[in-house]
């Protein structure tokens, strides 16, 4: 776009971006087919150093399979997820396919998909509790032991996982009780874990492994001021939610999710927002 003469470049771009913002040619209605133009935005975009994806496999059709996991519900996951494909794709140019992995506590409620009119976006959203503990524990890869915890019905069969994973010989049982330390945060089972691992006779493998015992130590004071920080959280979302339908009537679902999703920064703008908003969209922002 840019021509070179002498002593500089001539900005044809520049010229082009103020003939569009200033007046409004006709060609953009063309552009736009028809829309309208409301105003125009900020053109520049934070830069991006560094973005690395959690799994990239090349699968035998030739395809790229991009795995994310999550642990916690973000409602923007689409957006991550539309820049990690396109990167993907401009770096390897294969059909990509793309999956997150939710491992969270809490229930799922993120979009799989994300509509930006000629822009669209689509991935695979799975809960690892889609699976059943059980499936994974007669599957026979010791790496399956590991996940059953975190699958439906994992937190009840926490000794049986135990039992296979102490059973397992040379590095790959100490490999697999690492991952179930690890792991058992996601699901609030540390301190249950440990009294297991006690009464098997095996808590001594966490004792004598420096890096497992201070994990586990952190996560049991993190765990129990968490607890506390989220029953505040609870508490004011619920507020919220009842201070919102006083004043606009029940809440539509995009509504409630957006408000059971909500950062605590959040809750806190839109519970001011609320004294002096005229609607519901006003507070919470555009569905």
């Amino acid at each position: 776009m840019k021509k070179p003469i002498k002593g500089g470049l001539v900005r044809y771009d520049a010229v082009l971006k103020d003939l569009f913002q200033q007046d409004h040619p006709a060609l953009l209605d063309r552009l736009t087919g028809g829309v309208k133009m409301r105003h125009s935005l900020n053109v520049e975009f934070t830069a991006v150093v560094e973005r690395r994806a959690d799994l990239l496999l090349l699968l035998k059709d030739e395809s790229i399979f991009h795995l994310d996991f999550q642990s916690e519900n973000d409602r923007d996951m689409p957006y991550r997820e539309g820049i990690y494909g396109l990167m993907a794709g401009q770096k390897y140019r294969r059909p990509i396919r793309q999956a997150v992995l939710y491992t969270g506590q809490d229930r799922m409620r993120m979009p799989d998909r994300l509509d930006l009119g000629e822009i669209q976006v689509a991935y695979r959203l799975v809960d690892i509790r889609e699976f059943d503990a059980d499936a994974l524990l007669r599957s026979g890869h010791p790496g399956d032991y590991a996940l059953a915890l975190l699958a439906r019905g994992g937190t009840e069969r926490l000794r049986e996982i135990l039992e296979k994973a102490s059973r397992l010989k040379g590095p790959q049982r100490g490999k697999v009780l690492t991952q179930l330390v690890m792991l058992s945060g996601l699901r609030r089972l540390r301190e249950k874990l440990t009294m297991e691992m006690k009464s098997m006779g095996i808590a001594k493998y966490v004792e004598d492994h420096p890096f497992l015992r201070e994990i586990r130590a952190k996560a049991l004071a993190e765990g129990k001021a968490e607890g506390k920080t989220e029953g505040k959280i609870e508490g004011k979302i619920a507020l919220l939610h009842n201070q919102l339908a006083a004043k606009f009537g029940p809440l539509p679902k995009w509504a409630r999710l957006r408000v059971e999703g909500a950062t605590p920064a959040q809750v806190e703008r839109w519970a001011n927002k609320v004294l002096t908003a005229e609607t519901l969209e006003e507070t919470l922002g555009k569905r």
